[in-house]
């Protein structure tokens, strides 16, 4: 299983909407955010909250992944900032035995892109960003 990041309207009676297919631009897969097991592994690991992100280690206790508020995708796209400036250590702590460093960190910095890429459209769109 993967998580994947999905954009979300706040309706009138404060409910979200996600966006189905037919609503949303983005390309075919530009919606992944890594496996599973990195809810915990990566986006929740002590690594990242050592570097100081907060919201990619939400991830970790919330049940309906609502990670990112309209009005706080400014502030998460400073934290994706943030984990590339830290890309290298993240990767190195967070390793897995297959991989080396150098692949982990590609992996990694692959699926900020998407994150990254999802949370401008939701800036753009006035919307908020889930990771499921």
């Amino acid at each position: 299983m993967s998580l994947t990041s999905e954009i979300f309207l706040l309706r009138e009676d404060g409910e979200r909407h996600v966006l189905g297919i037919e609503e949303d631009d983005r390309p075919d897969g530009a919606d992944l955010a890594g496996p599973e097991s990195w809810r915990t592994k990566v986006w929740g690991s002590p690594s990242i909250r050592r570097i100081g992100a907060r919201f990619l280690p939400a991830l970790v206790d919330v049940d309906d992944g609502d990670v990112v508020a309209p009005g706080h995708i400014p502030a998460f796209l400073s934290e994706i900032a943030l984990v590339r400036a830290e890309l290298t250590r993240l990767a190195t702590e967070t390793r897995p035995p297959d991989r080396t460093v150098e692949q982990h960190a590609r992996h990694i910095e692959s699926r900020l892109n998407g994150i990254e890429a999802s949370a401008r459209y939701a800036r753009r769109l006035g919307a908020g960003l889930l990771i499921w």
